[in-house]
């Protein structure tokens, strides 16, 4: 099947998606605890801290019982994550390829948090940012795929959500304050 000029569009307008969700991906896991005015604070920010057993931080979770923190580690995680098994093959031909490029991007964001002490390093969020991924791309992108067969009307309704998303979290973001002013950092 030939690839349509309105398709060709419709994937540009994904991709510029894909790079604000992106940004906001590396503000909210690099530079979560800077304002954007300094984001090379961020630098050797912390202690190198680095967790290579699996599940072993949502094990301490669950033994020191911290709803709030188990809820904001494991929602989080997935959810952070679940935008990229979307976009991911709306923008790319390496559509079979997007669990491992969604883990070899947790991956490094994990390598860079751990290298440049901007965060801890915790194998537990490369999992659960990869189960985040297959979620998106296995059931929201496939379902999307399987419910709208013309390619063309797939990708416009994904721009619209995955835009009109974009947009919305941003905006929230942003009014909240964490956008411009960063997390708070609790040491």
């Amino acid at each position: 099947m030939a690839t349509t000029f309105r398709e060709i569009k419709l994937r540009r307008v994904m991709q510029v998606i894909f790079v604000i969700y992106f940004v906001l991906l590396l503000r909210f896991t690099l530079f979560k605890y800077v304002t954007l005015t300094n984001l090379p604070d961020a630098f050797f920010m912390t202690e190198r801290e680095a967790n290579l057993i699996p599940f072993k931080g949502i094990y301490d979770m669950v033994k020191n019982f911290s709803m709030h923190s188990l809820v904001n580690n494991i929602l989080g995680n997935i959810l952070l994550f679940l935008p990229f098994g979307i976009l991911w093959p709306s923008t790319t031909v390496f559509e079979g390829e997007t669990t491992i490029y969604g883990c070899l991007t947790s991956l490094l964001i994990e390598v860079a948090q751990y290298a440049f002490a901007m965060g801890g390093a915790d194998i537990d969020d490369i999992i659960l940012n990869t189960l985040g991924t297959i979620i998106g791309y296995k059931l929201i992108y496939r379902l999307m795929v399987n419910l709208f067969k013309e390619r063309e009307t797939m990708l416009t309704v994904m721009a619209v959500v995955m835009g009109t998303g974009a947009v919305a979290g941003t905006f929230l973001l942003y009014y909240s304050g964490y956008l411009v002013k960063g997390f708070p950092y609790y040491s």
